[in-house]
Order: C-alpha cells, then sequence, then structure tokens
C-alpha cells in the first residue's frame, strides 16, 4: 500500500493540501512542541502509530491534532478522504462525528437548565406526550442526561428516515417504554438522547440544529461545525465538498474496507437527532473542550455556569459497552471509564469516588476521539471515517506513555536490558495472525507493559478493526519461550522467543492453531524516548 502521511509536526503541508483545503484559522496558533514542554520526538512517535494503523489497513485515513496550552503542536493527516477517488485526507476535513454529538445536546439542556426554562427533576412527559403513560412517566431529565432512564439502545428499526421529525421520535421512544427500570442501571440509549434533543425543540420553539448553532457553535466560533440534513442545499454550501466519505469495516480481515456514504449522495440524515448528525473537525471540537475546560467560558463570555459544567463532569456511572452490561474498554492504564451528563470521564481506578475525573471528553462510533487533561491543558484529537475499528482505544496507550507518562516505565520497571533482556525485549506492541484455515488467517495484536506494582501484563486483540484489549493471566515469560492464558476467551498460548519474534501454538475450546508474531517496529523506536 502507498504511504499517504501528509504533513509533520509543526503543522507543515504539501502544496496538494494546501490546494485542495486552505487553512483554515482554528483558534490555536501553531508553536514548536519544545515552547510548550514537549518532546517533538514523543509526538512523531504518536504520529507513527497513526501511520502504521493506515498502513495496516485498519482505518482507511485519519486526522491528528494535539493541542497544548492552547497552542498547536502536532497537526497531521494520513490516507483518503475518499479512496475510490483518490482523494487524499487534507487539514480540517469534516468528519461524521456520530456520538460526539451527545455533549452538545447535553449542552443545550444546561443551558435551558441555567436560563430556569428546565429542571433536571423534570419529567420527560411534562414536554414529550409520548412519555405520558404508565411506562414512561417517571423518566426525568437527569436519568436521561446520563443514561441512566432505562431506555433502549435505539428507537429506529428500518433505517434514518423511519420517522418525520424529531418529535416523533421521541414519541415513539416514550410510547415504546424503557427496556429496564429507571435508575437501575446505566445503558447507553442514542434514543434517550434524542428525546432530551426533542426537549430543546420543545422548550426553546427552535429546531435542535438552529439552538446549537445561535447557543453554541456560533459563540464558540465552530465555523466548520454543522448539520448535513435533507434542508441543507449542497450546491451552495461550501462546506460540503470537505466532507469525508463514510466506510464501513467488513466482517473478516479479506473485506477490508467498504463505502456506505459519500458527500456526493442524499444526506445520510434527514434532520438533526439529540444523538448523532452533527459533523466537525478537530480543530472546531477543540474549541468546545476548551469551553468544558474554562468552566463555561469562552474569553470574557459565558456560554454555561460554572454549575453546569460540574453536573456535566462529575462522573455518575462506571460506563459500559453499547448494547452491554460489560466495562467500556479504555487504553489508559490504571484507569476506569465513566460517564456524567453527556461526558466520557477517566478516573484511576484506586481514586476515592469524590476524585475529579483525570481525562474528559466523548467518541463517536464512525472512529472519532477527543481527549482533554485540565489539569495539564493539552487535547488530542483523532478523528477517522472509518466505522467498525477501535484503534482510538490502542491510541490512549500510546498516548498515556509518549505524552502523560513518558518517563514511567522506566522509574517504575527498574530493570534494564542488561539485568533482564527477555522482559526488556518483550514491552511494547507485538502483531501477528492465528492460522485459521489453508486460506484465512486472524490478525492479533499483542501488548506487554509494566502495571504500577512493577509487573509484567499483557493484553491480546485483534487488529482487523482496531484494538479491544483482553487481559492475559498465568503470563510467564523466559528466555527463550512465552506463555499465557486468556480465560475469557478458554484458550491458551505457548511458544518460543527469538530477538523479535515469537512462533507458537494457540490452543482454544479443545483445537489447537499456529501464531506467529514480531514486535511492531515503531515500539523499538518509541522505547528509545
Amino acid at each position: 500500500m502507498a504511504l499517504l502521511f501528509l504533513a509533520a509536526t509543526g503543522v507543515r503541508a504539501d502544496e496538494k493540501d494546501a490546494a485542495s483545503s486552505p487553512r483554515q484559522e482554528t483558534g490555536f496558533p501553531v508553536a514548536t512542541p519544545e515552547s510548550q514542554g514537549m518532546s517533538e520526538k514523543a509526538l512523531d512517535s504518536l504520529a507513527a502509530v497513526v501511520r502504521h494503523s493506515f498502513e495496516k489497513d485498519q482505518i482507511v485515513g485519519a486526522e491528528l491534532l494535539v493541542i497544548k496550552n492552547r497552542r498547536t503542536v502536532l497537526h497531521e493527516v494520513v490516507g483518503w478522504r475518499d479512496r475510490e477517488n483518490k482523494t487524499l485526507m487534507t487539514h480540517n476535513t469534516i468528519f461524521n462525528i456520530r456520538s460526539m454529538t451527545k455533549p452538545l445536546t447535553g449542552a443545550a439542556i444546561q443551558i435551558l437548565i441555567d436560563r430556569g426554562d428546565l429542571k433536571l427533576s423534570d419529567r420527560a412527559s411534562k414536554y414529550i406526550p409520548g412519555f405520558d403513560n404508565a411506562k414512561s412517566n417517571g423518566i426525568t431529565i437527569e436519568q436521561l442526561l446520563a443514561h441512566r432512564s432505562g431506555l433502549p439502545l435505539s428507537a429506529f428499526t428500518i433505517g434514518p428516515r423511519q420517522f418525520k421529525d424529531l418529535q416523533a421520535i421521541a414519541n415513539t421512544v416514550g410510547e415504546k417504554g424503557p427496556q429496564f427500570p429507571p435508575s437501575s442501571k446505566f445503558w447507553y440509549s442514542d434514543a434517550g438522547s434524542d428525546v432530551l434533543g426533542a426537549i430543546v425543540e420543545k422548550t426553546s420553539g427552535k429546531t435542535l440544529d438552529e439552538f446549537w448553532h445561535r447557543n453554541l457553535l456560533d459563540p464558540l466560533a465552530m465555523h466548520d461545525t454543522f448539520c448535513a440534513i435533507d434542508r441543507i442545499d449542497k450546491q451552495s454550501e461550501p462546506r460540503w465538498g470537505r466532507l469525508a466519505s463514510l466506510y464501513m469495516a467488513g466482517q473478516s480481515q479479506n473485506k477490508g474496507w467498504f463505502p456506505f456514504w459519500k458527500p456526493t449522495g442524499k444526506p445520510l440524515y434527514p434532520f438533526a437527532w439529540g444523538s448523532q448528525t452533527l459533523y466537525s473537525t478537530p480543530a472546531d471540537y477543540a474549541r468546545f473542550l476548551a469551553m468544558w475546560m474554562d468552566d463555561g467560558m469562552v474569553k470574557d463570555k459565558r456560554i454555561l455556569s460554572a454549575a453546569a459544567i460540574a453536573r456535566t463532569l462529575t462522573p455518575v456511572s462506571n460506563m459500559k459497552s453499547l448494547g452491554s452490561d460489560r466495562p467500556y474498554p479504555t487504553g489508559f492504564p490504571g484507569f476506569d471509564t465513566f460517564y456524567g451528563q453527556m461526558s466520557v470521564l477517566y478516573k484511576k481506578s484506586d481514586a476515592p469516588q469524590e476524585a475529579k475525573p483525570v481525562v474528559i471528553g466523548h467518541s463517536g462510533s464512525d472512529g472519532t476521539w477527543a481527549w482533554a487533561w485540565p489539569e495539564q491543558d493539552l487535547m488530542v484529537f483523532y478523528f477517522t471515517q472509518s466505522r467498525g475499528q477501535r484503534t482510538g482505544i490502542g491510541l490512549e496507550f500510546r498516548i498515556n506513555r509518549l505524552l502523560i507518562q513518558p518517563k514511567a516505565p522506566k522509574t517504575e520497571l527498574r530493570i534494564t536490558a542488561e539485568n533482564d533482556p527477555s522482559l526488556s525485549r518483550v514491552i511494547g506492541e507485538w502483531e501477528g495472525k492465528i492460522e485459521i484455515g489453508k486460506t484465512r488467517a486472524q490478525q492479533i495484536l499483542w501488548r506487554f507493559e509494566i502495571s504500577d506494582s512493577g509487573e509484567l501484563v499483557g493484553f491480546m486483540g485483534p487488529a482487523n478493526r482496531g484494538v479491544a484489549w483482553i487481559p492475559m493471566q498465568n503470563l510467564v515469560l523466559t528466555d527463550s519461550e512465552i506463555s499465557f492464558d486468556v480465560k475469557s476467551q478458554k484458550g491458551k498460548y505457548k511458544g518460543l522467543l527469538t530477538e523479535d519474534k515469537v512462533s507458537g501454538t494457540w490452543s482454544q475450546r479443545g483445537g489447537s492453531r499456529p501464531m506467529k508474531m514480531t514486535k511492531i517496529n515503531f515500539d523499538r523506536q518509541v522505547g528509545e524516548e
């Protein structure tokens, strides 16, 4: 596959990029990494991880933006905006941010609470007639914000054009009722988020996208963020030409990626929803996260009250995976994932309940992630248009190692290549495959690191859709062998270890298959930090 990685640290774009996507004013001036206390080498290594994901066909394209002290220290692009038309990814491409819309829906609700037009304790039935029944009457705005309403994941059964407007969605959700008793547990719900959007419309007298623009997007100068919906005239909308085509991961490694929407076709969404429908750029979304970090202020203008920000960013529940009770995965070592009021929050696993989150943000299911570290005034954005992959979770591990705790492995490990060469050379990420048959193979990733207690720990995950890390158990490493169990998969591995390769056998459910692994090259470079 041809290498398609445009621009380097310091936001240097090539001529083709500059011609096809004129540089937009981001509001975050360019600065050298060193001037902001960061390592250019570490940022280059982070960019190499994204490049590697593209080279391994784990993503179609991506934009990576790092902002430190409100200065842009890294802004790079890789791959394709439209693979079939050979259109390169460019800076300030506009992505479908899917569930990253939810924080703006939450902010809209908080604005109306600040104004006294809504209360957290208000029942949805006060605004949505479909909730005025025995099943749904008790559901409150507070429960909807925290995904504790008991409502199902989605109201849709036949596609995005099933309903005539947002009010119709909300009424149908209320009429069907909750899937679980309200307040009984966290259950991620697009349906509940759409209900919140409908409440914004009913309370304000504006469509949801009109309310967003007037109260959030325009005041925040998020001029590249909009709803690409039916009523938008594509011919007169200059931003339409910067939209990324959307891709879905195939069901196996051999099927690769296929496009499921292109800007030349009919809009994906007929009207604005509370759960999704916004399109944005990393630089634009940075303005929103900066407002969170500044307690609701933008310069001398208040967007949200400090109380609204506190409500938004206070952890309510341990976050669970979509449509599941399984803990939501994270690549930040020693952290757990929580959900606030339309916010994804990360706290240290051993932190007291009252502790504030260390990392705040949200992600979207088409492959977009946004993280912010308020105490460090750091923001990282990783936007792709590649649905069905989780490379952002793997990138979290790299962000932590390269930018947040770059010296942690050395101080925690206290072991060098001289006194334990086997341990030193295994730390990092490995790639390989399990042979399934003569013509089929499952691509696999391993990751080894040192825990806070100084122990070697390992994780395993599928590579073709990104990384959903599964912990290893009973990990044993010698000079020439490695073995471990993966109890959740009822599997075991044992193999021979050489300089940077492992060759062995994966045993699972009575069968065994060859598994060969090779240490990823960029890991050696990163390890020299």
